[in-house]
């Protein structure tokens, strides 16, 4: 259990940085790319590798086309995402509710904002690895009820 949390805590931290610099410079890279910018920061690379260089330039264009709101919502969404982790390795199940619910949101968002760009869609991976943590992170209070519950019942005798 301890692996699982410590494992969604790294994971909402790394998202947290990486929404705030992707809210921030997303929209500089669209405008680099309006203006023609991009392929001259692209030009020493040409050399190198056309393929990689094109993907990366396909890449940009891509992202350039993602709402910023998405990044914004999604900051929002992993601070409370860290709060339910949080407050899960603390024992308390309103943190499952809390991650949950994140989690369930961080889906929703991407299907508005994301997914529709995307071809194939990762929608099913993603819904499939949420509901496993979550299936997990429940389980774990599930047993932890049941052995709450065996300890006072033998406590009673």
């Amino acid at each position: 259990m301890t692996i699982l949390l410590v494992l969604s805590f790294l994971n909402a931290c790394w998202n947290i940085l990486s929404s705030i610099v992707s809210y921030f410079f997303i929209p500089k890279m669209a405008t680099m790319l309006e203006n023609g910018q991009f392929e001259e920061m692209m030009a020493p690379f040409s050399g190198m590798n056309e393929e990689m260089t094109q993907m990366m330039t396909d890449g940009a264009a891509m992202l350039a086309k993602i709402n910023p709101n998405y990044y914004l919502i999604l900051l929002v969404l992993f601070i409370a995402s860290m709060v339910g982790v949080v407050k899960m390795f603390k024992g308390d199940k309103r943190g499952l509710h809390i991650y949950a619910i994140a989690q369930i949101l961080m889906l929703i968002n991407a299907s508005v904002f994301l997914y529709p760009l995307q071809k194939p869609s990762p929608f099913t991976s993603d819904l499939l690895l949420t509901a496993i943590f979550i299936l997990l992170y429940y389980l774990y209070f599930k047993r932890m009820e049941m052995v709450n519950n065996q300890s006072q019942n033998s406590d009673l005798v």
